[in-house]
């Protein structure tokens, strides 16, 4: 296919640009230099989500443009959660209660046709800016638990999450990956405290304060619903924070810092 028209760019990404087609599609263009591999991946995640009937992007197929791959995606119009819940902060209760009804409905779903959460996650601790002890033992760590079988989306927090007509839908699968649910809901969290604030600036006090209450009524909710303990929150956090640390944007360091030590202490690791 052609260059898409500059006029019908929509954002852009780390890895993509999204521009609009006709027919409410959606180009995503991955940008020169990224592994066809990586692409190929993302498009068979993003097949094996649609036949799981979750509520995500119809995926109509691979195309190229100006010498770049892509993937055609159906469009999702609206605000993402984040988005809404500013607009309507007397919603957020809601909105997050949408968040932890689809976190708990993916989770639910098997995934043995994908690539394993364990090996991604030691893929990232191995290439984390660590010391050999820690990296060691985190590794050690990880070989002991389970593997688990169960579809995680490796990055599911409000932006990921779109209120569209037709409901709540999830975005973003490129970092899906079968494991145990805890590692999703524990990615979930950190992001929810410790991801970047708008445009890739810090976070201000009032909103960190938010941030936190939000994230514990969040895991709150979400263990309610799905019966989830919290040892299996201690066994993965300290594993999960550390292969965040490998490509995690700054904000918030130093209570990022300490809830790595906590965990670490929780997990009975060595410290950073």
């Amino acid at each position: 296919m052609t260059a898409p028209d500059p006029s019908t760019f929509i954002a852009a990404g780390a890895s993509a640009q999204v521009y609009r087609l006709e027919q409410g599609r959606v180009l995503k263009l991955f940008h020169a230099g990224i592994d066809r591999s990586i692409i190929a991946r993302e498009y068979a995640i993003a097949r094996a989500v649609q036949a799981s009937g979750l509520p995500v992007p119809h995926v109509f197929g691979m195309a190229e443009a100006d010498g770049r791959q892509g993937i055609i995606y159906a469009e999702m119009r609206g605000p993402n959660l984040l988005a809404y819940i500013a607009r309507h902060p007397h919603r957020a209760p809601w909105a997050l209660e949408q968040m932890a009804r689809l976190q708990a409905r993916i989770q639910y779903c098997p995934a043995p046709s994908l690539r394993s959460r364990k090996a991604v996650l030691a893929e990232d601790i191995a290439a984390a800016a660590i010391s050999d002890r820690l990296r060691d033992a985190a590794i050690g760590r990880l070989e002991q638990l389970n593997e688990g079988d169960r579809l995680t989306h490796g990055d599911l927090h409000p932006g990921n999450l779109i209120v569209t007509d037709a409901g709540v839908s999830v975005i973003d699968w490129s970092r899906a990956a079968r494991g145990a649910i805890a590692t999703d809901l524990v990615r979930t969290e950190m992001v929810m405290r410790f991801g970047p604030g708008r445009g890739g600036a810090d976070v201000g006090r009032a909103e960190a304060h938010v941030r936190d209450a939000a994230s514990s009524w969040y895991l709150r909710r979400y263990r309610a619903r799905s019966g989830l303990d919290r040892e299996a929150l201690v066994a993965w956090r300290a594993l999960v924070a550390i292969a965040w640390m490998r490509q995690r944007a700054p904000a918030r360091e130093e209570a990022f810092a300490a809830y790595v030590a906590g965990a670490l202490r929780e997990a009975g690791l060595p410290p950073l």
